[in-house]
């Protein structure tokens, strides 16, 4: 089979059988099950009884009544018949779990293998003594089993043969654990701990590969299923947690040691339930006076608690002193780890003890004595909050002191966190400057019933804080009012606590002068569903081959690049806060040509929000869809909306080309308004955007291959993080290279300045290609995209030369009103020399008496008020820059005086009708008879 032969082909092939779960495929294949749990019954014959099982975590099936099974491919092949061979049900596979096959083209050198993939490979050649050894430990030999299968479990056998037994560096046999990066499997770290350290020269642990940035689980398909995640310090408790008697939805995650607590991504952990249990009885540190266990621990309550997961602290204050989770596990066997495992903390500060014994490094504040007399009255649960109301001193039956407690119902929910924000300016937001006007606010993350693990985040001011009607409207209810109040001021004591400075930003912005990837987890809105589209936005994950297989797609959809453009655009929008400026574009299509298809895909591809003509009427929700964010945004059938809203809508998109900061209403709500808009329809009229916009047009003829559903979706994230990585200056230097290019190539007069501004918005979109071709590892030439958005340039360039100025539109509703009619004031047609030889027809006219007209004919107001020209001076500086004005002798006619009717009219203007049909504007002059309307 070809993926001997491949390397590549044969890793994808592994990490089909080793990340895809049966019994989700069974769903997919539309398998009948019986019962929740039961076996499936055959696809090929009707059977009375099931005869088709999952087994082995979820990576092996055996239909009995035909004797034959295997992993996830074969599934395919004896549900799909169709399907020809392992190759195509591959294929298959990878579209429908977003994992495509890899390039099979051969490459003049081969990849060289990382020295981690190397150690992972060499330590799974024998990984059986790993299994007796952590059965030493207290590991249940099948846990142990089923992480070998997935290959997240090895045995070491290297040592040194230069450096001496006893002393470090030299090895030994070792427990190996595998770590791999999430999605795509591939090896990152491996970490050995050894059998017997002292011939390590008594090192325990030893690290290959990455240590921070990623975490270790036993099986990642485990993890991605499970309900309930046990966040452990080292792979050995990780194991130990999976030995327990757990109910079924459990996985346990290792983070790797205290430092990689706040440097995970922990977004994998969205809408789970999730329980700390690092060593929390760690020995106090005498230099810090913090158990480390413990204080990690806070840390990553910290970092969940921002990122709205919901988590709690398992309880170990009646653990032994340093007494770890295979400590007990050894000790006291699987049962009574288990027990302890499922006896959380009820503290309303997490990790916070307000009373027993092992109390020294366990203060995360310092809470005065009136407050801490009153702390441990307070008792929570994952979404409920009680209170001691009695309690009474005793003994019990035993003798031993006994106290007994009344507790009731305080609130229907828990308050997981109360921290301080800083949030930064919007100067500092766009343009990186140092904060000269941040804003301090209180977020405040709740854990409530009807939400289930996700928290939900409000931001209040001082005002509000004790505000019972405000905590009842966003939470819930409040059963013990005056206790609730003692509640929230020991909480102000702990404001501390994840006090960090934020960022109110969607996409790439400046977060303390650095360019950050920002999420709606990280933004702090007072009223986010108003301020802005995209508050809850989690950016899609994946990897650049994802990415690589977006871009063949895109160019294949449509000819001369036309889809690709807009994928390019979109993605390049997020270099806004870097360029300064960023282009809308405009979708233009012919009728039955896929527009609305192409933005189903592009919605789906990039994650953004394509909004409706219904959705733009109104001035609040036009200015909130563009607001504190750099991710693009759409707006369909713009040709359909009302020219009353058309015009309010132009002033917006003249602003949003840079920044346009706002506060709206009597709270004074503030608004950053910067979103790029794509506008789409069959005829998009943006004259007045000439100079702000790139364009794409999409026809029938230029129609290619449909861009398929399995088609994964861009790797956002990524992207983002790989823009925040590059140096600003990088960026801006491959712009001014882009826009030499295009003035090079560009068909424009060097003194046209308007269009000098569309080769910076084009230049733009060319530098968000150059950077994705390097994001995503492919040539920059590829599908000549740059040669079609030069053209696409040129041709837009071409078709607006007379159009993109506002004496144009000035012209043309004056010449509408000299064909109708109603323009009455002093004017006239005459013959004047023209530049070359013979004579030319003029017209004669007053640049103010224009603007007279204009600015107070009722039926000409609204199309006074959307002109960005209202004042004769500048109308009558535009026309001499545009070579419209007649000349004679090589002196401009821009103040003779004419005869009009007997009477005698200076300061006139004379425009040469010639010149004014080049640029479109067609004049029709009135007969010699012509006399003033009565």
């Amino acid at each position: 089979m070809q993926t001997q032969q491949n390397p590549a082909l044969r890793s994808w092939f592994d990490q089909l059988k080793r990340d895809i779960d049966l019994h989700d495929l069974a769903v997919r294949l539309d398998l009948r099950r019986s019962g929740a749990k039961g076996n499936y019954h055959s696809p090929h014959h009707a059977d009375s009884n099931p005869s088709l099982s999952i087994f082995d975590n979820g990576r092996a099936w055996k239909d009995w009544s035909t004797e034959t099974g295997g992993s996830c491919i074969d599934l395919v092949r004896h549900c799909l018949p169709e399907v020809a061979g392992p190759l195509d049900a591959a294929k298959l596979l990878g579209d429908w779990y977003g994992m495509p096959m890899p390039d099979r083209e051969p490459r003049s050198l081969p990849t060289k293998k990382s020295t981690e993939e190397y150690i992972a490979e060499r330590v799974r050649v024998d990984p059986a003594p790993a299994v007796a050894y952590l059965a030493s430990r207290g590991i249940d030999e099948t846990v142990t089993r089923r992480a070998i299968k997935a290959g997240t479990v090895g045995w070491n056998t290297w040592h040194s043969q230069k450096v001496p037994a006893g002393e470090g560096g030299h090895g030994g046999a070792a427990a190996a654990f595998i770590v791999r990066e999430a999605g795509t499997g591939r090896v990152v770290a491996v970490d050995l701990r050894y059998a017997d350290p002292a011939l390590n020269g008594n090192v325990k642990t030893q690290c290959h590969g990455e240590k921070l940035e990623y975490g270790w689980t036993a099986d990642a398909m485990r993890l991605r299923r499970a309900h309930t995640v046990y966040i452990v310090e080292s792979p050995i408790n990780a194991l130990s947690v999976e030995s327990c008697n757990l109910p079924d939805g459990c996985a346990a995650f290792a983070i790797r040691g205290i430092a990689n607590a706040d440097k995970i991504d922990w977004a994998f952990l969205h809408g789970k339930r999730v329980l700390i249990a690092l060593d929390h009885t760690d020995a106090v540190n005498e230099r810090t006076g913090q158990r480390a266990g413990l204080a990690a621990a806070w840390t990553l309550s910290e970092a969940l608690t921002a990122a709205d997961i919901g988590s709690m602290f398992v309880d170990m204050q009646d653990w032994e002193e340093g007494e770890d989770i295979n400590d007990v596990l050894q000790q006291h066997g699987a049962d009574e780890l288990t027990k302890r495992l499922k006896r959380l903390e009820s503290w309303l500060i997490p990790g916070m003890p307000g009373g027993g014994d092992h109390m020294e490094g366990t203060r995360r504040i310092f809470l005065p004595s009136h407050d801490f007399a009153v702390y441990w009255r307070f008792r929570v649960k994952e979404d409920f909050t009680q209170y001691v109301e009695k309690y009474k001193e005793g003994e019990g039956d035993d003798g031993q002191p006994r106290r007994t407690e009344d507790i009731g119902d305080l609130c229907s929910f828990r308050i997981a966190g109360f921290s301080r924000l800083r949030i930064q300016s919007h100067l500092a937001t766009i343009n990186g400057t140092p904060d000269n006007q941040p804003e301090t606010v209180f977020g405040i993350s709740a854990q409530v019933p009807r939400h289930g693990a996700v928290l939900q985040r409000e931001v209040v001011g001082n005002d509000k804080l004790y505000n019972h009607e405000w905590w009842r409207g966003k939470f819930g209810h409040i059963w013990l009012p005056a206790q609730f109040s003692r509640m929230v001021t020991v909480l102000e004591r702990a404001a501390d606590l994840g006090a960090r400075d934020v960022v109110n930003f969607v996409g790439l912005a400046w977060r303390g002068g650095e360019l950050a990837a920002l999420e709606g987890s990280d933004c702090y809105f007072m009223e986010p569903q108003k301020q802005c589209l995209y508050y809850n936005m989690t950016f899609p994950r994946g990897t650049r081959q994802n990415a690589r297989a977006v871009v063949a797609a895109y160019q294949a959809t449509f000819r001369d690049n036309a889809a690709a453009i807009g994928l390019v655009w979109a993605l390049g929008a997020h270099l806004k806060t870097v360029l300064g400026f960023y282009p809308h574009l405009q979708m233009q299509a012919e009728k039955g040509s896929g527009k609305s298809k192409l933005l189903e895909s592009l919605q789906t591809t990039l994650a953004f929000q394509v909004l409706s003509g219904q959705m733009l009427k109104t001035d609040h929700r036009r200015r909130a869809s563009v607001s504190w964010t750099s991710q693009p945004v759409g707006w369909d059938e713009f040709s359909k909306l009302p020219k009353a809203v058309l015009s309010d809508i132009d002033g917006l998109l003249q602003s949003t080309y840079r920044f346009e900061f706002t506060r709206v209403g009597a709270a004074l709500t503030p608004y950053l308004m910067c979103a790029p808009v794509l506008l789409a329809g069959e005829e998009v009229d943006v004259q007045s955007l000439q100079s702000k916009i790139c364009r794409t047009s999409l026809a029938v003829k230029k129609q290619g291959e449909i861009i398929p559903h399995s088609l994964p979706q861009f790797p956002m994230w990524e992207w983002l993080q790989f823009l925040a990585a590059i140096e600003p200056a990088r960026i801006r230097d491959l712009h001014a290279a882009f826009l030499a290019e295009c003035v090079k190539r560009g068909r424009a007069e060097a003194s046209d300045a308007t269009a000098r501004r569309m080769m910076e918005n084009y230049a733009a979109v060319m530098t968000a290609w150059a950077l994705l071709a390097e994001f995503a590892e492919i040539d920059v030439d590829q599908g000549s995209f740059v040669d079609d958005l030069v053209a696409e340039m040129n041709a837009h360039m071409a078709e607006t030369k007379g159009t993109r100025l506002p004496w144009v539109w000035i012209m043309e509703i004056l010449l509408s009103e000299l064909d109708a009619g109603r323009y009455q004031y002093p004017h006239c047609w005459d013959m004047v020399p023209a530049d070359g030889a013979g004579r030319e027809m003029a017209l004669f006219l007053r640049p103010s008496h224009v603007m007279d007209h204009i600015s107070t004919a009722p039926h000409l107001r609204t199309k006074f008020d959307s002109l960005p020209v209202k004042t004769a001076r500048v109308f009558k500086q535009q026309l001499l820059q545009s070579g419209v004005v007649a000349a004679h002798g090589g002196k401009l006619m821009e103040d003779v005086e004419k005869r009009i009717f007997n009477r005698r009219h200076g300061h006139m203007t004379a425009l040469s009708v010639a010149k004014l049909e080049q640029l479109g504007l067609y004049a029709t002059p009135a007969p010699p008879d012509h006399s003033v309307p009565p």
